[in-house]
């Protein structure tokens, strides 16, 4: 095979008569006689030079050649590319609903719905259509995913999970990269990616019509984009039999959809890149706690800190969610002067980590009434007002 490959590849690169002429046009003056002995010559190194080539053939050479042909490929793949338009805003809500004409493919007609971007975090709904004679699992189906905005950010580049024994390898990710013309880091070809977390929740499936919802967040922060580019690859859905009497054998079977794949171009409303965060900061400094900062957006407060003693803490903590939620709540919440008490995210703190994370549904709209951050420390609880920044 790999021969082949390079045959075809040198018989461009190498071709006989291409460099006679190249080489014979270059001499001047002699005879009829000459010129042909010269082209006996020259067609022999021709053989010798490409033949030593090809049996030395480096690996480096071979997966050039291998990338070049797999890439004309992924060019010539099926795919539609479709521009979207907002509806007027609504009165509640950060969301922005998109008017869009499905773009079907394979049968399979696919929309962009709604679409959201903060400094750290993105979502958006894709609607899906499909036949009514088409197999599919509407709670296992999954797609692959990749946005980016005009200047080449990628925010992120996802391909379907694969549940088999033989791992997928991801060539759609640097294959898009050098189509688009983004500079990357071949040896870390994610290292570009703006994301740290990401989901894919399919929200409703009614009618072989489902909706999918699709999240991420940044701590390297989202840029304030005004076109942004959403293309869905890789269709499809697993099954699995799990009721095998030896459980780490199992059944499973992976169904590829479509090989197609849509381009949602879209413009981004105004208030998304001209977007503000308000920052935040503790009243009275506590010792024990180190602010990297408080801020907030249309959608949520976030506070990145660093609380002393904390991964020892919860390394002595439980392992049941339930439990474990209800350890975070006391540690650390947020109450207003009304009463109202918020309790950010079960994941904003990691285990053996003294820094946290944590996101509350608390937004700019809300800052009207006077907030307050709860911690407990050494079996003390604090509660210190939090007041916009003054740098």
């Amino acid at each position: 095979m790999k021969n082949e490959l390079y045959e075809k590849f040198a018989k461009e690169k190498f071709s006989k008569e291409k460099n006679y002429n190249a080489i014979i046009s270059k001499v001047k003056g002699g005879t009829a006689m000459k010129k042909n002995k010269m082209k006996i010559i020259l067609n022999i190194a021709a053989i010798f030079i490409f033949a030593i080539i090809v049996f030395s053939i480096t690996p480096a050479i071979y997966a050039k050649i291998q990338w070049n042909i797999e890439f004309k490929e992924y060019q010539n793949r099926e795919y539609e590319i479709v521009s979207g338009t907002f509806k007027e805003a609504k009165e509640s809500g950060y969301n922005e609903e998109i008017e869009m004409d499905y773009i079907t493919q394979d049968g399979i007609s696919a929309k962009v719905d709604t679409l959201m971007i903060t400094d750290d975090y993105f979502e958006t709904k894709i609607n899906f259509k499909f036949p009514n004679d088409m197999e599919l699992n509407s709670e296992t189906f999954s797609y692959g995913i990749a946005v980016y905005d005009e200047e080449k950010n990628i925010y992120g580049v996802f391909t379907r999970m694969n549940m088999g024994s033989v791992e997928k390898k991801d060539t759609y990710t640097p294959y898009m990269y050098e189509e688009i013309g983004a500079k990357y880091n071949k040896n870390d070809i994610y290292d570009i990616q703006l994301n740290d977390s990401s989901t894919i929740q399919n929200v409703s499936a009614e009618n072989k019509n489902i909706i999918s919802k699709f999240i991420m967040t940044s701590n390297k922060g989202f840029p304030k984009s005004k076109k942004i580019y959403i293309r869905v690859f890789d269709l499809g859905y697993y099954m699995s039999d799990l009721s095998q009497t030896n459980a780490q054998e199992y059944l499973f079977e992976d169904f590829v959809l479509s090989d197609a794949e849509w381009i949602f171009e879209i413009d981004v409303p105004e208030k998304f890149y001209e977007r503000q965060e308000v920052e935040l900061e503790l009243k009275e400094n506590l010792p024990e706690l180190k602010i990297e900062e408080i801020t907030v957006n249309e959608i949520g407060l976030v506070i990145k800190a660093k609380r002393d003693g904390l991964g020892n803490i919860i390394k002595l903590g439980t392992t049941s969610i339930e439990e474990w939620s209800k350890f975070k709540d006391e540690l650390i919440n947020i109450t207003d002067e009304a009463g109202n008490v918020y309790y950010g995210d079960v994941g904003g703190i990691a285990q053996g980590s003294d820094w946290f994370k944590m996101r509350y549904d608390i937004n700019k709209n809300m800052l009207d009434k006077k907030l307050f951050l709860n911690i407990k420390i050494d079996e003390q609880q604090h509660s210190i007002e939090l007041v916009k920044t003054t740098k």
